[in-house]
């Protein structure tokens, strides 16, 4: 995946600043009542769709060789390129505007 425009690295580290600057002047046992009540973050995500698709015999061969030295099954290391390029021209399409 791609690094983030500069801009957002800016804002993301002026926020992480501000957070530290904000936790640190709290007691620790008054941060750990707050952790203690939180709800956890939970992130649920779409079903996976299975697909099929006509590959070479070659290309496939090596996908299933290099998963092997990896260490991961093929179709997660096919799904995982497959992410990485999407979001490298997601990335490349946008023009400098759209991502303030």
């Amino acid at each position: 995946m791609k690094k983030l425009p500069e801009k957002i690295r800016k804002k993301m580290k002026e926020e992480a600043r501000s957070w530290d600057a904000s936790i640190a002047n709290e007691k620790i046992e008054k941060v750990q009542e707050l952790l203690d009540r939180a709800e956890p973050f939970v992130a649920s995500r779409p079903a996976r769709r299975p697909v099929s698709l006509r590959i070479d015999p070659f290309d496939l061969s090596m996908a299933k060789r290099i998963a092997r030295r990896k260490g991961i099954p093929f179709t997660q290391l096919m799904s995982l390129w497959l992410h990485e390029k999407i979001e490298q021209e997601n990335v490349e399409s946008f023009s400098p505007g759209m991502l303030d």
